[in-house]
Order: structure tokens, then sequence, then C-alpha cells
């Protein structure tokens, strides 16, 4: 039986490479959507990356602080782009 802590990394991975590929879907659509969409997804994607790169990857103890930071003001932005898409998804 393998070890919990395997699948705990391959969920972390897994987790960057949708991290990854919400960053690509927001450059390529930049031009074309509005900007809380893009600004929606780089929140998610780097909130993503925040809390599961130190999952993988030993940082270094002073840094975990300023990551953890990171981490929740990205999840704040994210939840408010999230609340005024569906607010103008309502309106229009």
């Amino acid at each position: 039986m393998p070890p919990r802590r395997l699948h705990a990394d391959k969920l972390a991975y897994f987790f960057i490479a949708f991290a990854c590929y919400l960053l690509i879907r927001a450059i390529a659509t930049a031009t074309a959507t509005p900007p809380v969409n893009v600004l929606l997804y780089v929140s998610i994607a780097s909130s993503l990356l925040a809390s599961n790169v130190p999952r993988v990857i030993d940082i270094p103890l002073h840094y975990a602080y300023p990551v953890r930071c990171i981490e929740i003001f990205t999840f704040g932005v994210s939840v408010v782009c999230f609340i005024t898409l569906c607010l103008r998804h309502v309106w229009l």
C-alpha cells in the first residue's frame, strides 16, 4: 500500500498543472475577455501555486509567511472577482 504522502504530492502536482493551465488561458484570452475574467484566472492560479508549490518543494522557513500571505490575498481577490462576475451575470 503506497504512503499517504505520495497521494498528497500527486494532488499538489495536479493543482500546479491546473494553475499553469489557468495562467496560459488568461494570457491567451487577455484581449478577448473582460479584465475581470483575466484577473480571476490569474488570482486563482497564483493562489493555487502559493498553496501547492511549498508542499512539493522545500522552501526556507523565512519564506513561509510571505507565501501564506500571497495565498490568502490572491484567494480574496479571486472571491471578489467571482462575486463581481456573478453579479454582472445576474444584472445583464
